[in-house]
């Protein structure tokens, strides 16, 4: 039995340990249920001490429901130094990482969607609120450090390490994460760093954003510049790899991740402030920040029609998470417990296919047209030329002929004369090249090249939009669903067998999904290295290949290889680990999901289908409408063309085939 001092000198007796830290125990405190008692291990300085006991006097329900908030110090005697504190028992929370990451979140928070995590951030972003308000600073902002209910609910743990506001004295907080670190802060010595809400927020932008985005960490991309990138050094050129200016950073974001642009704009403009802005001057986002836009997202979020487990904006047209899932192979969301087939399908109308298809088959396709070639039948007139044009043609044309002549009868007359026939001919084609008629040429002939031009426009307008190959092809598209439809059966049947005759592998496979990386000792698999590769979908054995391990970030190198060799030599001493048991049959869990997935292929289909003949009719009309004003636009582009010909008839046609040739 231990027996230690309250500071009101009153003797407690602690119970068994509940966990041991690299600082210090925590204990079970007989007789006070709520309350655990933290023994550090070594004798805590003075300072230390009047932290400690500034927070005790600062204790307020308003930090007791967000925090393990020191409430009473412990010593071991009356009189005696301080050796620990009374703080609230945090129970049934489970640390943060365990709900962001897809392969723990199944295991810890297997109900938890998209919305879950939305409000937890939003809890978040309200307990760091509360913290700053009341002039304290966390410092030390990781995962680690902050839990989690199954409601949602967050609370900050080791708070005895956060930068404390007595009385305008601060005390620091002489740790911290690297990879949670501000950038002004990276490479600096956090003994004595004072700290403030601005570099809280860079943690919180982080823990916000591994939520959002299934555990990813924001500066783990793909660089595109020689050598590793390090997380720490990412963040320290501010290569945010899901942001606008990503790509001149040498950044990419990693493969099957949620695209950033599927966040509404405040949201997305507040990650680009808080990782991406060069300038502090005007902050970044604060916790307040957060928590208005968090509500606001929470608010504005809506169910998927084909996986009502799947929430996402409502200002997206498509569900992300269908997409995302299909391309990847991975289930981000577990579907609720009590969900069945027959739920599924609930609401869906009665299904006849043999109906259905004969409704669709009653839409007639359009007929075939080939664009209409329509020519003017009013006779076209051409537009003369203005009268000033007209008396300059007609009197250079005079004086044209005059030179000619002239020239002519001066060559007969004295032979000796006929070197003239050539400035004589310079001047007459001066005379005929006059540059006002030559622009009016010019702009009647750019009238006619347009007339063409929007002619074969329209064929390729009508070629897009009104032949009957849209209806052609969405029938052969509607004929692949039926015939899909129709063998849906026989596929659930075959699937199910080869779950029967793939057992071991089966069992396997949850075998290796229940060994975490970060819950197992890996030599040169640093905590840098875990967050790479889970920023990459790598959380379990599971995970781990050599094709997957390839495509992260610091794995490719020399020491990469090295840890390379480390993860798959890990996973084949699990694997030799694991026992076969033939009596098992097949995994419940296992048969479930794979009615569930053909119960939502077949909803998917039978919506699509009986949407079809209405779809069908209005591609037809949609047709039939392009036709129409096609035809219009044909007439008046027909009726353009002949007036422009028409136009051009007005000069002698030599000049006409003369100025041609000259590409005017």
């Amino acid at each position: 039995m231990t027996i230690r001092y309250s500071g009101a000198s009153q003797p407690l007796e602690l119970g068994q340990a509940l966990g041991r830290g690299g600082e210090g125990t925590v204990h079970q405190i007989a007789g006070r249920p709520g309350f655990v008692a933290k023994i550090y291990h070594q004798p805590i300085s003075a300072d230390k001490t009047l932290k400690l006991e500034g927070m005790v006097r600062q204790a307020h329900p308003g930090l007791l429901d967000i925090a393990a908030w020191p409430v009473d110090m412990l010593r071991t005697q009356p009189e005696g130094p301080v050796q620990g504190f009374i703080m609230p028992r945090v129970n049934g929370y489970r640390e943060i990482h365990s709900l962001y990451g897809p392969a723990h979140r199944k295991k810890a928070f297997p109900h938890a969607d998209w919305s879950f995590l939305v409000h937890a951030a939003r809890n978040l972003s309200s307990a760091f609120e509360a913290i700053h308000a009341r002039g304290h600073v966390i410092g030390d902002v990781n995962p680690g450090n902050v839990v989690i209910s199954p409601q949602a609910l967050v609370k900050l743990i080791d708070c005895d390490s956060f930068q404390i506001n007595v009385d305008g004295r601060l005390f620091p907080c002489d740790v911290g994460v690297p990879q949670f670190t501000a950038p002004e802060l990276q490479g600096r010595s956090f003994h004595r760093l004072q700290r403030t809400p601005d570099h809280d927020g860079f943690g919180l932008a982080l823990l916000c954003f591994h939520l959002l985005f299934m555990g990813r960490h924001p500066f783990a991309g793909r660089y595109q510049g020689k050598g590793d990138m390090p997380i720490e050094r990412a963040i320290q050129e501010l290569r945010f790899a899901f942001g606008r200016h990503a790509g001149s950073r040498q950044m990419e974001p990693p493969p099957y991740i949620l695209p950033f642009a599927a966040l509404p704009h405040p949201i997305t403009d507040l990650f680009e402030r808080a990782f991406a802005s060069p300038s502090l001057a005007q902050g970044r986002p604060t916790a307040r920040d957060w928590l208005q836009a968090l509500e606001r997202l929470s608010r504005e979020l809506r169910s998927c029609g084909r996986n009502s487990v799947h929430k996402y904006p409502r200002h997206l047209r498509d569900c992300p998470w269908c997409e995302l899932e299909r391309v990847s192979g991975t289930l981000f969301f577990l579907p609720a417990p009590h969900t069945v087939v027959a739920e599924l399908l609930a609401g869906l109308p009665d299904f006849d296919l043999d109906q259905v298809w004969s409704r669709i088959l009653a839409v007639a396709p359009p007929r075939d047209e080939a664009m209409p070639s329509p020519s003017s039948r009013i006779p076209i007139l051409p537009t003369p030329l203005p009268e000033l044009l007209r008396r300059v043609q007609r009197s250079n044309g005079i004086k044209a002929a005059l030179t000619a002549g002239v020239a002519l009868a001066a060559m007969l007359i004295r032979p000796r004369l006929s070197g003239l026939w050539l400035p004589l001919a310079v001047i007459a084609w001066s005379l005929l090249r006059n540059p006002a008629v030559r622009r009016e040429y010019q702009r009647r002939r750019l009238a006619l090249l347009a007339a063409r031009r929007e002619r074969q426009e329209l064929h390729t307008v009508w070629n897009q939009r009104a032949t009957g190959q849209l209806f052609a092809d969405r029938l052969h598209q509607l004929c692949a669903l039926r015939d899909r439809h129709r063998n849906l059966p026989t596929e659930l049947q075959r699937e199910g067998q080869r779950l029967e005759a793939d057992q071991r592998q089966i069992q396997l496979q949850a075998f290796l999904e229940n060994q975490f990386i970060d819950a197992a000792q890996i030599p040169g698999i640093l905590t840098t290295h875990r967050m790479a590769l889970e920023s990459y979908g790598i959380e379990t054995a599971a995970d781990v290949s050599a094709e997957a391990l390839k495509t992260v970030p610091g794995f490719g190198q020399r020491l990469g290889r090295q840890r390379v060799a480390a993860l798959l030599d890990w996973r084949r001493a699990l694997e030799q680990r694991f026992r076969y048991d033939p009596c098992k049959g097949v995994d419940p869990a296992a048969i479930a999901d794979l009615r569930r997935h053909f119960a939502q292929e077949r909803v998917r289909i039978e919506r699509e289908l009986l949407a079809a003949s209405d779809e069908l009719a209005k591609i037809k009309a949609d047709i039939l409408k392009h036709r129409a004003q096609i035809n219009i636009t044909l007439i008046r582009q027909a009726m353009r063309e002949a007036q422009a010909q028409a136009d051009l008839r007005v000069f002698p046609p030599r000049l006409d085939t003369l100025w041609r040739r000259q590409r005017i």
